[in-house]
């Protein structure tokens, strides 16, 4: 029997999808895969609520942190104040045996956190983009991306597509020698549902409204529409091919016009009409060409990244797609005339933490240290 340690990094609605998952199949885990895992610690940025080297902390604690999280209240609320720093926490734990780190929370504050993990012996499992996103003058960005490679222990496949085996495919065709020759795909499932109504003739501003209603999109839509999400996505799957690229080298096309940038939420939905006219007479100048509109990201083997607007032939893969799914086409030497397409959700608590756990079963069972360590 491996014994196998996890420490959450955020609580959020996809940090608490990985706890609930966790702890509604880790029986089957143990039967049928011979791995014990236990919720060693979970982790914010007031620090972490934490459990015993041996059994972690009691599943009544984790689902209080979870519910607690859900109602609003912050971690050191939900733990009376008994916080310790996050850290050391990890440290210890992978000091004592396998430990995983899994961190689902936004932005690059845990960037630290994570390489400390790596430094420490643990494997680290990623949803945020962020820490990946970084630029490669900053240290972090080569501690990070030099644990990700093949056999390495920070693995990252929900950060592209959420569930979707896209990074693991991606892996599966370099590692065998096949050559990218360009990867595109519409990587937000918010833009591909606002586009969906766009093509169908529904004004750009009534799209993203209704997006928003249907809870698509971030609690503030400039979030998605300035195309900052695609970009880190599109820069992922560039570094995962090999490119040493950085963000500002990713040419993106906002769809957050300058003079609304600075409104309030609700004044920039009063006024997103101002770009109907615009979207809609591209949208009609596609359609007379058989073609549809979508936002989509091409990362060429060399060249120019580029995320934004595109006409796509409405019969092709990116063309068919409807609502809020993602479609990445993988065009390689092997898979030239008909590229190699992964489609489905790309979004969603559920899908998100099923990925970010397959990663963690790969990772017990692969390279992180100590695995002798007895049942």
């Amino acid at each position: 029997m491996i014994r196998v340690t996890l420490v959450q990094l955020g609580v959020g609605t996809v940090g608490g999808a990985v706890l609930e998952q966790v702890l509604e199949n880790r029986d089957r885990w143990r039967n049928n895969l011979g791995l014990a895992f236990s919720i060693g610690a979970i982790g914010a940025r007031s620090g972490a609520l934490t459990g015993d080297d041996a059994d972690g902390l009691p599943d009544a604690s984790v689902r209080s942190a979870v519910e607690g999280r859900r109602a609003g209240r912050r971690l050191h609320e939900v733990a009376d104040g008994a916080l310790r720093p996050t850290g050391e926490v990890v440290s210890r734990f992978a000091e004592a045996g396998p430990t995983i780190v899994l961190d689902a929370t936004a932005g690059e504050e845990t960037a630290t956190l994570d390489a400390r993990a790596l430094a420490s012996g643990a494997g680290v499992v990623l949803s945020n983009k962020a820490p990946l996103a970084l630029s490669f003058a900053s240290p972090l960005a080569g501690e990070l991306w030099g644990a990700a490679g093949a056999g390495g222990r920070l693995r990252y496949e929900a950060t592209c597509g959420a569930g979707l085996p896209v990074i693991s495919t991606l892996r599966a065709l370099l590692d065998t020698g096949d050559e990218v020759v360009e990867i595109q795909g519409a990587l937000s499932g918010t833009l591909g549902a606002i586009f969906a109504a766009v093509a169908s003739g529904r004004p750009f501003s009534e799209a993203v409204r209704d997006a928003k209603a249907r809870g698509y999109t971030e609690p503030d839509p400039r979030d998605d529409l300035s195309g900052l999400d695609v970009a880190r996505k599109a820069l992922i799957l560039a570094r995962t091919i090999g490119r040493r690229v950085d963000l500002p080298e990713v040419a993106v096309e906002s769809l957050v016009p300058e003079h609304l940038r600075s409104v309030s939420v609700d004044e920039f939905l009063a006024r997103v009409g101002d770009l109907d006219a615009d979207l809609a007479a591209r949208a009609d100048a596609a359609r007379a060409g058989g073609q549809t509109l979508k936002y989509v990201a091409s990362v060429p083997a060399a060249g120019p990244i580029e995320v934004g607007v595109r006409p796509v032939p409405t019969g092709g893969v990116l063309g068919a797609l409807q609502g809020p799914e993602n479609v990445i086409a993988i065009r390689t030497r092997r898979y030239d005339a008909n590229p190699l397409t992964v489609v489905g959700p790309g979004a969603g608590p559920d899908v998100t933490a099923a990925g970010m756990l397959a990663d963690a079963l790969a990772l017990a069972t692969g390279p992180l240290p100590g695995h002798s360590r007895p049942g």
